[in-house]
């Protein structure tokens, strides 16, 4: 009989077998995800599109895979390596997916113009709070007395997880969302905004890289899955996937980004150039039928 658990969380001191644990949280959340996103279709009686159906679906999946076992187990009490991943998809996979898979349409009817709480996310998703927020989470939720003081509950673990995608949420979301009301923002200043975060990672990277002694007592106390990789070596794998992983994915999406806004300007440009041909030649034309003078 598999044992049943809520969220992954540590278990200092337990050997790691490869016996299916199943998470019965995951997927709670994963079908309350996807439910309340076709159930607001229906309720609004819009059609479903398909791209944006992919993108939802996309990210509850990549929610899924990294919290389910054995990849959430082994990242929440087993190895900081695989703990960083987990932080990696959620927030550079993930969010991003989720945000971009949300119709205009949804988040009117979700955010009222001149609601509280459309007031609310308004404030949280401007660009400079975002930044703040984002940083802040990220900073925070990989100090080592955190780390240690929540990953030994599941209700703890559950919390960072929560907090690593909700601040992931609110940083992607003015990078992402095209609507200028809602908080959007354009080249060059997206690309600042994203490249200051890319910045920042490289501190909590930096600590984990090139600390001489472990940081988490919970991945130190672990008992090892294999010999030659002790919890230094996997401290600084941590650090590099964080680093390198994490800033190669986000300098693929600021890339994605920049080369769709020069596309867009590129196909802007050539229609008002277009434009201006067909207005000159109409001028020119209407001046060709005009009588200059009388015999």
């Amino acid at each position: 009989m598999n044992n049943v658990a809520w969220w992954c969380s540590s278990t200092p001191g337990q050997v790691w077998t490869w016996r299916y644990t199943p998470f019965i949280g995951v997927w709670v959340l994963a079908a309350a995800l996807v439910g309340t996103w076709v159930a607001a279709h229906r309720r609004a009686g819009q059609p479903i599109e398909a791209r944006f159906l992919r993108r939802w679906l996309l990210g509850v999946l990549a929610l899924v895979v990294v919290s389910e076992w054995p990849i959430g187990q082994l990242g929440a009490g087993y190895l900081a390596t695989v703990g960083i991943f987990r932080w990696v998809v959620y927030t550079f996979v993930a969010a991003p997916l989720l945000v971009a898979g949300l119709p205009g349409w949804m988040v009117d009817r979700a955010l009222p113009w001149g609601t509280r709480r459309q007031r609310a996310v308004s404030f949280l998703t401007h660009w400079p709070v975002a930044l703040l927020v984002f940083n802040a989470v990220m900073l925070t939720t990989h100090l080592p007395p955190v780390v240690d003081s929540l990953k030994v509950y599941q209700l703890g673990s559950f919390l960072t997880d929560v907090l690593w995608l909700t601040a992931a949420l609110v940083w992607w979301w003015p990078a992402i969302r095209r609507e200028e009301a809602r908080g959007a923002i354009e080249e060059p200043l997206r690309a600042f905004y994203l490249f200051a975060s890319s910045v920042l990672m490289f501190v909590p990277a930096a600590f984990l890289t090139f600390s001489p002694l472990p940081l988490y007592g919970v991945y130190e106390l672990a008992p090892p899955l294999w010999l030659g990789f002790d919890p230094i070596a996997d401290q600084q794998a941590a650090g590099i996937v964080m680093n390198v992983v994490g800033g190669f994915v986000l300098w693929g999406v600021i890339a994605t980004l920049f080369m769709r806004w020069a596309k867009e300007k590129e196909a802007e440009d050539t229609a008002a150039r277009r434009e201006r041909a067909r207005l000159l030649l109409a001028e020119l034309d209407e001046q060709g039928r005009t009588p200059t003078g009388t015999a």
